[in-house]
């Protein structure tokens, strides 16, 4: 996902660590990486993509993707979160369009129970208004939608956010389809509340099974 992007929490610090503004994402190594202290970027965002906006030079610059106030605002209202992903994907942003929440109806759609929120706007999250009105929609729950737009999934670590990105994806795979042979039935409540646990630890496994899947290549 060419405009997607990654972001761990510093431990112990209002920081965050981020990849560049549209860096093509086969070639970024570690020392690429952005740290983003979430008040200062609170205090000058609006300011300095007000400056920036629609000049291609700005790939150039070491500078953090345009929705990074997806991340500082939710890292800010959550404590919980130690990691966020927003990424474009096809079907779950499908849903999106289609006003439709993505439910736990198997086993890796767990963690998003009771249902997807959506936030309803397809625009670009710059403004600390933007951040506002994220988190309102995110509340407690670990995935949304926004609608025509994408989606963002949270964690409390960067491989459990990783790995149910593609969890959200596989979900409205698996409901999209459910539905088109009947209805797609949630999971009893005792269920979500047994594999929402079981994913946090597996997380890590399933992490290391898609990192695995990558071509290996030297920094």
């Amino acid at each position: 996902d060419y405009h997607g992007h990654l972001s761990a929490r510093i431990p112990g610090t209002r920081k965050f660590l981020i990849k560049p503004v549209l860096a093509p994402l086969g070639s970024i190594t570690r020392k690429d990486i952005i740290m983003v202290d979430i008040d200062e970027y609170k205090a000058v965002c609006e300011q300095n993509w007000a400056k920036a906006s629609g000049k291609r030079q700005v790939t150039k610059l070491k500078a953090p993707p345009r929705e990074t106030m997806i991340h500082a605002a939710i890292y800010d209202a959550r404590p919980d979160v130690n990691s966020v992903a927003h990424t474009h994907q096809p079907l779950a942003t499908a849903f999106s369009v289609a006003g439709v929440p993505i439910l736990p109806i198997y086993n890796q759609a767990a963690p998003f129970a009771p249902e997807t929120p959506i936030f309803p706007s397809p625009r670009l999250m710059y403004t600390v208004q933007d951040g506002v009105e994220i988190c309102r929609t995110l509340g407690d729950r670990m995935a949304m939608l926004l609608q025509g737009h994408g989606i963002v999934v949270v964690g409390d670590s960067l491989e459990y956010a990783t790995v149910h990105a593609i969890y959200l994806e596989r979900a409205a795979q698996m409901q999209w389809v459910a539905s088109s042979l009947g209805k797609a039935v949630t999971m009893p409540q005792r269920e979500i509340d047994v594999m929402k646990e079981n994913m946090v630890y597996r997380s890590y496994d399933a992490f290391a099974y898609f990192t695995s899947l990558l071509k290996k290549r030297s920094e």
